[in-house]
């Protein structure tokens, strides 16, 4: 699968991340740096993957699908806690759903391949 998708979604993702993560509260800075870090994070295991063999490229899309889990989850606690709206919450998970499907299907072309 080209990657060319995934890398538009997640920039797309990270440009309207990194707006949100300014106007919250600083008392929330932990979750704050763990969203941003998350973020270059999934881009960095999209580069990093393309350079390895298709053997070893399953363990690390796995870790990209865990760490888009990771940031649903703090954009829903930073939703508990009252910092982002509803509608926000619901567009981001929307987004992250979406990067997840294409991850899954990434996945699934690279078992086919063999």
């Amino acid at each position: 699968m080209s990657n060319f998708v995934l890398e538009t979604k997640i920039k797309e993702i990270d440009m309207i991340v990194s707006n949100i993560v300014l106007n919250i509260n600083n008392k929330y800075k932990i979750i704050k740096s763990n969203i941003l870090e998350a973020n270059y994070k999934l881009l960095y295991y999209l580069y990093y993957t393309n350079t390895l063999e298709r053997s070893k490229r399953v363990y690390i899309q796995r870790k990209m699908l865990v760490e888009v889990k990771l940031l649903d989850y703090y954009f829903y606690k930073l939703y508990t806690y009252q910092e982002i709206s509803k509608d926000k919450y619901q567009n981001i998970s929307k987004k992250y759903i979406t990067i997840t499907k294409l991850i899954y299907g990434w996945i699934k072309s690279e078992s086919r391949i063999k």
